[in-house]
């Protein structure tokens, strides 16, 4: 057990630096886990991930080129502004970019139609590895923040928050629950950032958004288990977490006690308090950065 832990605490640490940064506000972990199933069904016979192309990168430092750069930026519903960027997706090559293409995946077509209908029996047939009835945590050094479930507050307390919040330092690892396809990988659903969408041979979905930055893009097979990218900040957050949803079919879900691979009670609580020292360090810095600004602006005008 302590190996296991070790070696997720070192994927974390490839895929990127810990950026000292506010994290979103915690929670208290909720409550009991009763352990899912761990049993899954074979769909039967389905290419394996190396059949469409060589495994993807696991950190943006070795991604070869990126999709040009667009930010998208919007204002919220409650007032101020916020931006689905910048982009950081992995430009599109060899057989998993034809795989897409020939598919019409990756597209703002394709997701739109996507997010609201069943997906297609040809890409379906497509979709390697396995169906499973769990999910791997998604964010190896993350706790649980706000869940599934009508929990907003204010003006919002009347929208569904269609997945949970994984509060993490930003540039932590982000990995694939389960086996599956990346059907999208980009910036264009309004509010999600930089958004990956892995879909599972069962028709059931993951999504994984705010991505300070993807390592996969449209098309490519991806193993359980794998870097998919980095826990940010972009889209309409105000601190970096990974929003995690998944849904059977276009039906949005509770995965809460699907998770397998959890950090223990303890282990979150270590977590919450490495993120509240965070907070406060950000905090003093803004203060400070406040404080020069006004000694300026008393000197220009002195």
């Amino acid at each position: 057990m302590r190996a296991s832990r070790a070696a997720v605490v070192a994927a974390g640490m490839l895929i990127g630096a810990v950026v000292a940064a506010a994290d979103a506000p915690t929670r208290g972990p909720e409550g009991d886990r009763p352990a899912p199933s761990s049993a899954s069904a074979s769909l039967g016979p389905t290419p394996p991930p190396t059949e469409l192309g060589a495994l993807p990168p696991s950190h943006p430092e070795e991604v070869a080129a990126w999709m040009p750069e667009a930010r998208r930026c919007s204002r919220r519903s409650t007032g101020g502004r916020f931006c689905d960027g910048p982009r950081r997706i992995p430009a599109p090559h060899g057989e998993a970019a034809e795989l897409a293409e020939r598919l019409g995946l990756g597209t703002q077509r394709f997701v739109d139609h996507f997010l609201g209908h069943r997906a297609p029996e040809e890409v379906l047939r497509a979709v390697p590895g396995e169906a499973r009835r769990d999910l791997l945590w998604p964010v190896p050094e993350g706790f649980m923040g706000r869940g599934f479930g009508y929990v907003r507050r204010a003006r919002l307390r009347h929208r569904l928050h269609k997945g949970v919040d994984i509060p993490a330092a930003r540039g932590s690892l982000v990995r694939a629950a389960n086996d599956g396809l990346v059907v999208y990988a980009d910036n264009g659903v309004r509010g999600y950032g930089n958004l990956v969408v892995v879909l599972h041979p069962d028709d059931t979905r993951t999504h994984y958004a705010h991505l300070r930055a993807a390592v996969v893009f449209a098309g490519q097979a991806v193993r359980r288990g794998q870097p998919l990218g980095q826990v940010g900040r972009t889209g309409m957050t105000r601190a970096p977490h990974l929003h995690f949803e998944w849904r059977r079919g276009a039906i949005a879900r509770n995965p809460r006690r699907r998770f397998v691979g959890r950090p223990s009670f303890e282990e979150e609580r270590q977590l919450q308090l490495a993120a509240q020292r965070r907070r406060e360090a950000s905090t003093r810095r803004l203060l400070e950065a406040r404080a020069r600004a006004e000694r300026r602006r008393a000197d220009r005008d002195g």
